[in-house]
């Protein structure tokens, strides 16, 4: 997997926020997409992984699955079609997830079950879920994970998509994303 960031970020403080929301939701003004860099899984399975790492939880908010949840039906090619484009909830929303340092304090994690190659199912579950999250939290920004690299992490790729791309997409199939934003502010 291509999430190597635990829960050890430390900036995951409660943060109280007025306003519309319950006094226990933290201030969410991004949203990141990841990918599992497996050919199968589901939230359950990822969560697996997570705590075979030492995580207390798995680290995403969302699971986009693939219709592969298991080894299995990818080694006989028989995917579960019912599954493709299915979201699952991983960590709960009000949690600061862990799924990128140094941002899990204010960001909500999105991961697409797949290596490089994602259906179409799951590109349109992640328009929706990513409308729905924009709705509740207005203004924030959407970045893959490689685009928040520190500068002394290894060099990634996940998702493995391009983001101003899918942006672009976004902003094209749903009219809510502005084509314009990006994870470091320029316009």
């Amino acid at each position: 997997m291509n999430d190597d960031d635990n829960d050890n970020d430390n900036d995951d403080d409660n943060v109280k926020v007025r306003g519309r929301r319950p006094a226990d939701m933290r201030v969410i003004n991004l949203i990141v997409v990841h990918c599992s860099d497996s050919l199968f899984g589901d939230a359950a399975l990822v969560r697996k992984w997570h705590l075979e790492r030492g995580f207390s939880e798995i680290g995403y908010h969302h699971v986009i699955l693939n219709g592969y949840p298991d080894a299995e039906s990818l080694r006989l090619h028989r995917p579960k079609f019912w599954l493709d484009g299915a979201v699952e909830p991983g960590r709960p929303l009000e949690q600061a997830g862990a799924h990128v340092q140094g941002h899990n304090h204010n960001s909500v994690g999105i991961c697409l079950i797949g290596k490089e190659q994602f259906t179409q199912q799951q590109f349109g579950a992640l328009v929706e879920l990513i409308g729905r999250i924009r709705r509740e939290h207005p203004g924030a920004r959407l970045a893959g994970h490689y685009e928040l690299l520190g500068a002394g992490d290894p060099p990634k790729s996940c998702p493995n998509l391009d983001m101003e791309w899918v942006r672009g997409q976004l902003g094209a199939w749903r009219g809510q994303i502005n084509v314009t934003d990006n994870v470091k502010g320029r316009t």
